[in-house]
Protein backbone atom coordinates (compact mmCIF):
# COMPACT_ATOMS: atom_id res chain seq x y z
CA UNK A 1 0.00 0.00 0.00
CA UNK A 2 2.03 2.92 -1.28
CA UNK A 3 1.55 6.67 -1.36
CA UNK A 4 -0.92 8.05 -3.84
CA UNK A 5 1.72 9.48 -6.13
CA UNK A 6 2.84 5.90 -6.88
CA UNK A 7 -0.65 4.48 -7.37
CA UNK A 8 -2.68 4.12 -10.53
CA UNK A 9 -5.52 6.56 -11.31
CA UNK A 10 -7.98 3.77 -10.50
CA UNK A 11 -6.78 3.80 -6.88
CA UNK A 12 -7.32 7.55 -6.70
CA UNK A 13 -10.83 6.94 -8.02
CA UNK A 14 -11.39 4.39 -5.24
CA UNK A 15 -10.43 7.04 -2.67
CA UNK A 16 -12.98 9.42 -4.22
CA UNK A 17 -15.65 6.70 -4.14
CA UNK A 18 -14.85 5.89 -0.49
CA UNK A 19 -15.34 9.52 0.55
CA UNK A 20 -18.46 9.84 -1.62
CA UNK A 21 -20.04 6.86 0.14
CA UNK A 22 -19.05 8.25 3.53
CA UNK A 23 -20.60 11.64 2.74
CA UNK A 24 -23.75 9.96 1.41
CA UNK A 25 -24.18 7.96 4.62
CA UNK A 26 -23.63 10.93 6.94
CA UNK A 27 -25.98 13.20 5.01
CA UNK A 28 -28.80 10.69 5.53
CA UNK A 29 -27.99 9.27 8.97
CA UNK A 30 -26.25 12.27 10.57
CA UNK A 31 -23.09 10.23 11.18
CA UNK A 32 -20.94 7.56 9.55
CA UNK A 33 -18.76 9.49 7.10
CA UNK A 34 -15.45 8.45 8.66
CA UNK A 35 -16.76 5.02 9.67
CA UNK A 36 -17.36 4.24 5.99
CA UNK A 37 -14.75 6.35 4.17
CA UNK A 38 -11.62 5.51 6.18
CA UNK A 39 -11.91 1.69 6.19
CA UNK A 40 -12.58 1.73 2.43
CA UNK A 41 -9.83 4.25 1.72
CA UNK A 42 -7.27 2.26 3.74
CA UNK A 43 -7.56 -0.51 1.18
CA UNK A 44 -5.39 1.69 -1.09
CA UNK A 45 -3.79 4.28 1.25
CA UNK A 46 -2.47 4.09 4.81
CA UNK A 47 -4.53 5.03 7.85
CA UNK A 48 -1.99 7.81 8.55
CA UNK A 49 -3.04 9.33 5.22
CA UNK A 50 -6.75 8.53 5.35
CA UNK A 51 -7.46 9.90 8.85
CA UNK A 52 -6.04 13.42 8.30
CA UNK A 53 -7.70 13.53 4.86
CA UNK A 54 -11.03 12.70 6.51
CA UNK A 55 -10.49 15.47 9.06
CA UNK A 56 -9.96 17.92 6.18
CA UNK A 57 -12.88 16.65 4.06
CA UNK A 58 -15.32 16.25 6.93
CA UNK A 59 -16.19 19.95 6.83
CA UNK A 60 -18.04 19.54 3.51
CA UNK A 61 -20.70 17.14 4.76
CA UNK A 62 -20.76 18.41 8.37
CA UNK A 63 -21.65 21.98 7.42
CA UNK A 64 -24.35 20.75 5.04
CA UNK A 65 -26.04 18.48 7.61
CA UNK A 66 -25.71 21.10 10.38
CA UNK A 67 -27.42 23.69 8.19
CA UNK A 68 -30.27 21.27 7.43
CA UNK A 69 -30.89 20.53 11.13
CA UNK A 70 -29.82 23.78 12.80
CA UNK A 71 -33.28 24.31 14.36
CA UNK A 72 -32.75 21.27 16.61
CA UNK A 73 -29.37 22.28 18.03
CA UNK A 74 -29.01 22.25 21.83
CA UNK A 75 -25.98 24.42 22.54
CA UNK A 76 -25.47 23.32 26.14
CA UNK A 77 -25.47 19.62 25.22
CA UNK A 78 -23.02 20.23 22.39
CA UNK A 79 -20.80 22.42 24.56
CA UNK A 80 -20.38 19.76 27.25
CA UNK A 81 -19.30 17.17 24.71
CA UNK A 82 -16.98 19.56 22.88
CA UNK A 83 -15.29 20.65 26.12
CA UNK A 84 -14.19 17.07 26.77
CA UNK A 85 -13.26 16.27 23.19
CA UNK A 86 -10.84 19.18 22.94
CA UNK A 87 -8.68 17.44 25.56
CA UNK A 88 -8.92 14.07 23.82
CA UNK A 89 -7.96 15.01 20.26
CA UNK A 90 -4.28 15.82 21.06
CA UNK A 91 -3.84 12.41 22.71
CA UNK A 92 -5.43 10.64 19.74
CA UNK A 93 -3.24 12.53 17.26
CA UNK A 94 -0.15 11.50 19.24
CA UNK A 95 -1.31 7.87 19.10
CA UNK A 96 -1.74 8.09 15.31
CA UNK A 97 1.79 9.46 14.98
CA UNK A 98 3.51 7.14 17.46
CA UNK A 99 1.82 3.75 17.19
CA UNK A 100 2.60 1.27 14.38
CA UNK A 101 0.19 1.60 11.45
CA UNK A 102 -0.93 -2.03 11.79
CA UNK A 103 -1.81 -1.50 15.45
CA UNK A 104 -3.83 1.61 14.65
CA UNK A 105 -5.65 -0.18 11.82
CA UNK A 106 -6.36 -3.22 14.00
CA UNK A 107 -7.62 -1.03 16.82
CA UNK A 108 -9.98 0.70 14.44
CA UNK A 109 -11.22 -2.68 13.18
CA UNK A 110 -12.01 -3.85 16.72
CA UNK A 111 -13.72 -0.54 17.51
CA UNK A 112 -15.87 -0.73 14.37
CA UNK A 113 -16.89 -4.33 15.03
CA UNK A 114 -17.80 -3.60 18.66
CA UNK A 115 -19.71 -0.51 17.61
CA UNK A 116 -21.55 -2.48 14.91
CA UNK A 117 -22.63 -5.04 17.50
CA UNK A 118 -23.90 -2.24 19.70
CA UNK A 119 -25.87 -0.76 16.78
CA UNK A 120 -27.58 -4.11 16.22
CA UNK A 121 -28.98 -3.97 19.78
CA UNK A 122 -29.51 -0.22 20.07
CA UNK A 123 -32.77 1.65 19.58
CA UNK A 124 -32.05 4.98 17.92
CA UNK A 125 -35.69 5.79 17.24
CA UNK A 126 -37.12 6.55 20.70
CA UNK A 127 -37.21 10.30 21.31
CA UNK A 128 -37.25 12.62 24.30
CA UNK A 129 -38.58 15.95 23.05
CA UNK A 130 -37.69 17.82 26.24
CA UNK A 131 -35.43 20.78 25.46
CA UNK A 132 -34.09 21.05 29.05
CA UNK A 133 -30.69 19.38 29.57
CA UNK A 134 -29.89 17.78 32.90
CA UNK A 135 -28.32 20.16 35.39
CA UNK A 136 -25.62 19.55 37.96
CA UNK A 137 -21.98 18.55 37.84
CA UNK A 138 -22.53 14.81 37.28
CA UNK A 139 -24.31 15.11 33.91
CA UNK A 140 -21.78 17.75 32.89
CA UNK A 141 -18.77 15.58 33.79
CA UNK A 142 -20.40 12.53 32.21
CA UNK A 143 -20.90 14.34 28.91
CA UNK A 144 -17.35 15.73 29.06
CA UNK A 145 -15.98 12.21 29.62
CA UNK A 146 -17.89 10.94 26.58
CA UNK A 147 -16.50 13.88 24.61
CA UNK A 148 -12.96 13.06 25.78
CA UNK A 149 -13.22 9.48 24.51
CA UNK A 150 -14.69 10.79 21.24
CA UNK A 151 -11.78 13.21 20.94
CA UNK A 152 -9.22 10.42 21.35
CA UNK A 153 -10.92 8.35 18.63
CA UNK A 154 -11.17 11.44 16.46
CA UNK A 155 -7.51 12.32 16.82
CA UNK A 156 -6.39 8.75 16.14
CA UNK A 157 -8.88 7.60 13.48
CA UNK A 158 -11.01 10.69 12.66
CA UNK A 159 -13.91 8.55 13.95
CA UNK A 160 -15.22 10.54 16.89
CA UNK A 161 -18.80 9.48 16.16
CA UNK A 162 -19.43 6.21 18.08
CA UNK A 163 -19.29 7.57 21.67
CA UNK A 164 -21.33 10.62 20.65
CA UNK A 165 -23.92 8.45 18.90
CA UNK A 166 -24.22 6.16 21.92
CA UNK A 167 -24.67 9.20 24.16
CA UNK A 168 -27.32 10.68 21.85
CA UNK A 169 -29.18 7.34 21.77
CA UNK A 170 -29.06 7.16 25.58
CA UNK A 171 -30.43 10.72 25.81
CA UNK A 172 -33.16 9.87 23.25
CA UNK A 173 -32.74 13.11 21.34
CA UNK A 174 -35.19 13.93 18.52
CA UNK A 175 -33.73 13.34 15.04
CA UNK A 176 -33.00 17.03 14.34
CA UNK A 177 -31.27 17.42 17.73
CA UNK A 178 -29.37 14.15 17.25
CA UNK A 179 -28.04 15.28 13.88
CA UNK A 180 -27.33 18.91 14.80
CA UNK A 181 -25.53 18.21 18.10
CA UNK A 182 -23.37 15.59 16.39
CA UNK A 183 -22.52 17.93 13.49
CA UNK A 184 -21.62 20.73 15.91
CA UNK A 185 -19.24 18.35 17.71
CA UNK A 186 -17.85 17.03 14.42
CA UNK A 187 -17.22 20.58 13.20
CA UNK A 188 -15.28 21.74 16.26
CA UNK A 189 -13.50 18.40 16.60
CA UNK A 190 -12.58 18.53 12.92
CA UNK A 191 -10.88 21.89 13.37
CA UNK A 192 -9.04 20.52 16.42
CA UNK A 193 -7.99 17.39 14.49
CA UNK A 194 -6.55 19.42 11.62
CA UNK A 195 -4.61 21.62 14.07
CA UNK A 196 -3.18 18.69 16.05
CA UNK A 197 -2.53 16.53 12.99
CA UNK A 198 -0.59 19.47 11.56
CA UNK A 199 1.29 19.99 14.83
CA UNK A 200 2.34 16.33 14.78
CA UNK A 201 3.51 16.49 11.17
CA UNK A 202 0.65 14.33 9.87
CA UNK A 203 -0.58 16.77 7.18
CA UNK A 204 1.82 15.51 4.52
CA UNK A 205 1.97 15.77 0.74
CA UNK A 206 0.24 12.38 0.55
CA UNK A 207 -2.62 13.71 2.69
CA UNK A 208 -3.03 16.73 0.41
CA UNK A 209 -3.06 14.50 -2.68
CA UNK A 210 -5.59 12.16 -1.07
CA UNK A 211 -7.75 15.16 -0.18
CA UNK A 212 -7.73 16.34 -3.80
CA UNK A 213 -9.19 12.97 -4.81
CA UNK A 214 -11.57 12.93 -1.85
CA UNK A 215 -13.02 16.45 -2.27
CA UNK A 216 -15.10 15.85 -5.42
CA UNK A 217 -16.25 12.55 -3.96
CA UNK A 218 -17.39 14.22 -0.74
CA UNK A 219 -19.28 16.91 -2.66
CA UNK A 220 -21.04 14.38 -4.92
CA UNK A 221 -21.89 12.15 -1.95
CA UNK A 222 -23.34 15.08 0.01
CA UNK A 223 -25.52 16.24 -2.89
CA UNK A 224 -26.69 12.69 -3.60
CA UNK A 225 -27.48 12.15 0.08
CA UNK A 226 -29.55 15.33 0.30
CA UNK A 227 -31.58 14.19 -2.70
CA UNK A 228 -31.97 10.56 -1.59
CA UNK A 229 -32.91 11.50 1.98
CA UNK A 230 -36.40 12.44 0.77
CA UNK A 231 -37.14 8.98 -0.61
CA UNK A 232 -35.05 6.44 1.28
CA UNK A 233 -36.42 3.91 3.78
CA UNK A 234 -34.44 4.96 6.86
CA UNK A 235 -35.06 1.76 8.81
CA UNK A 236 -33.74 -0.41 5.98
CA UNK A 237 -30.84 1.99 5.46
CA UNK A 238 -29.86 1.68 9.14
CA UNK A 239 -29.88 -2.12 8.88
CA UNK A 240 -27.64 -2.07 5.82
CA UNK A 241 -25.24 0.32 7.53
CA UNK A 242 -24.94 -1.94 10.58
CA UNK A 243 -23.97 -4.85 8.33
CA UNK A 244 -21.48 -2.63 6.49
CA UNK A 245 -19.82 -1.42 9.71
CA UNK A 246 -19.51 -4.97 11.06
CA UNK A 247 -18.00 -6.14 7.76
CA UNK A 248 -15.54 -3.25 7.59
CA UNK A 249 -14.44 -3.96 11.16
CA UNK A 250 -13.64 -7.58 10.27
CA UNK A 251 -11.83 -6.54 7.07
CA UNK A 252 -9.67 -3.97 8.87
CA UNK A 253 -8.77 -6.35 11.68
CA UNK A 254 -7.81 -9.02 9.14
CA UNK A 255 -5.76 -6.48 7.20
CA UNK A 256 -3.88 -5.49 10.37
CA UNK A 257 -3.34 -9.14 11.35
CA UNK A 258 -1.77 -9.91 7.95
CA UNK A 259 0.62 -6.97 8.35
CA UNK A 260 2.08 -8.34 11.61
Amino acid sequence: MGPLERTRPLEGLLVAIAFALGAFVQTIAGFGSALVAIPLATLVISVRTAAPAQALMGFVVTLSVLHQNRHGLRWREAGRLIAGSLFGVPLGALMLKSFPSGLVTGGMGIMLFAYGLWLVRANLDAEDTSQTPERGWRPMLGAAAIGWVAGILGGAYATDGPPLIMYGAYKRWPKATFKSVLQCCFLVNGISMVVWHGANGLITADVVRASLFALPGAIVGTLAGRYADRFIDHERFQRLMRILILTLGIVLFGQAFRSL
